[in-house]
């Protein structure tokens, strides 16, 4: 007898098969699979893995025990309301839009369920996701614990208020373009200093990686690492003057307040 929780995913795009890759990775995975998308071919992919492919929303709800809405926040009005006038007793219903809050959840579905809101990042594809969670109170624990699972699967998970959650979106959702463009601009500057192109993106990554787990793994606060390197006099002391000039940190903070802004708009848009 199969006793898995039926977990489908309405929205096959790049984070919902990010999902979906890592649950098949895991052997002691809890749930049968299942997918939904309006580009149907989006869901053909995981087909070969017992993965079961739905047509239709509704089809994909009521098969379910637990709903993932994989979509943007601007498809919140139609699929929700889609889904308010089928028979979806005892569901449990999972967002991961940036914004959308539980209550907001609840009132497009009519009525009160339980939701569970989360926001995980696009490094899942690679199997070292950070992914936040919160839950309205009418998910119990052990409901929580089973859903924490779709994430943990592939990365980190932490738990926190719904009143947070927007503002960790700056922190960790939004957070790896920040880091992308950082790269970006040390590429594109050793390429025009001279630097040969062949291995350096390679290098320059692993120099981030390599700096990420300094601060893991050292005992001492990053400032304290960036006086380290920074010899007197030195040339990365020069750099870092620069920075400060700049005043880098506060071009960094001004962008992740812009971000927690833009989630509580569309929180009130859609």
């Amino acid at each position: 007898m199969n006793d898995k929780v039926k977990l489908v995913f309405i929205g096959a795009g790049n984070m919902a098969q990010a999902m979906i890759t890592g649950l098949l990775k895991n052997e002691k995975s809890p749930f049968s699979i299942g997918v939904t998308d309006y580009y149907i071919e989006k869901c053909e992919q995981f087909r070969p893995f017992g993965v079961r492919i739905f047509d239709n929303n509704i089809a994909a709800a009521e098969w379910a025990d637990m709903i993932v809405f994989a979509i943007k926040p601007q498809q919140y009005e139609t699929v929700l309301s889609e889904l308010r006038h089928a028979a979806l007793a005892d569901k449990v219903y999972i967002s991961i839009a940036a914004g959308i809050s539980t209550q907001s959840v609840c009132r497009r579905l009519g009525k009160e369920v339980p939701v569970i809101r989360v926001m995980p990042n696009t490094p899942l594809l690679m199997g070292m996701g950070s992914t936040a969670l919160c839950a309205n109170s009418l998910v119990d624990d052990n409901v929580f614990a089973i859903a924490e699972t779709i994430f943990s699967s592939s990365g980190m998970t932490m738990h926190l208020p719904e009143s947070k959650m927007n503002a960790v979106i700056a922190a960790t959702g939004s957070a790896p373009a920040y880091i992308y463009l950082i790269i970006k601009a040390i590429y594109d500057e050793a390429v025009a200093q001279g630097v040969p192109e062949d291995g350096l993106m390679e290098n320059i990554c692993q120099m981030v990686k390599g700096s990420a787990e300094m601060v893991l793994r050292s005992e001492d606060a990053p400032e304290v690492l960036i006086q380290k390197v920074c010899s007197p006099g030195g040339t990365t002391e020069r750099a870092m003057q620069t920075f400060y000039e700049n005043k880098l940190e506060d071009i960094i903070a001004d962008a992740m307040r812009a971000c927690t802004n833009r989630a509580e708009e569309l929180g009130k848009l859609y």
